[in-house]
């Protein structure tokens, strides 16, 4: 299993032999492994897992089958946000993702820790993560959520009148992204693909 340090050490030789934004060639990388059978497989576990009883695996790949590409490219993006969320919550800490938020965990008996961070961040990268209450999983979906929240209002404030497409619109695809991506099939709006 590669570290996050080696990862990361990964993704910045191939922005820089490709030519490529960090960001493509994290993507790229954190997304290979889907692309071959056995990450394939592992991959519809884990969605299905995520969507708590409400698809079976032939069910789900049916899904992915009608969604096609778009589909697909939203569940990647969804789980990119996820990964983003978490990589900046572990480098700048979870007080910089929302200042409330190791306080409102630690209410409600889960604290947040840089141990459950990384593992979420693990789970999340080998398509493992179940949403199953779990320290790590609270974590994650807490810190992914909170972060693209931020975001999303942050964007928001910085927009100009005629600028919502370009400044908040992306915020909110991958706030939804990562929705589905965490609890596929319990989206409340039109799914890219599925529409």
């Amino acid at each position: 299993m590669t570290t996050d340090k080696q990862f990361k050490k990964d993704v910045r030789e191939l922005a820089d032999a490709e030519g490529i934004s960090y960001t493509a060639a994290r993507r790229r990388l954190a997304t290979e492994t889907a692309e071959e059978p056995q990450g394939q497989a592992t991959m519809l576990a884990g969605l299905v897992a995520r969507s708590r009883g409400k698809f079976t695996t032939e069910e789900f790949a049916a899904r992915l089958e009608r969604g096609g590409q778009e589909y697909a490219e939203y569940l990647r993006d969804g789980r990119e946000a996820a990964i983003e969320s978490l990589d900046y919550a572990l480098e700048h800490g979870v007080d910089a993702v929302d200042d409330e938020l190791a306080a409102v965990a630690a209410s409600k008996g889960t604290p947040i820790t840089t141990d459950d961070l990384a593992e979420g961040l693990r789970r999340v990268r080998d398509h493992s993560l179940v949403i199953d209450g779990s320290s790590v999983a609270e974590t994650v979906y807490w810190v992914a959520d909170r972060y693209w929240m931020h975001r999303w209002n942050d964007a928001l404030d910085r927009a100009a009148i005629g600028e919502y497409d370009r400044v908040v619109g992306p915020n909110v695809y991958r706030r939804f992204a990562l929705h589905e991506w965490m609890a596929p099939g319990h989206s409340s709006g039109a799914v890219p693909g599925l529409y």
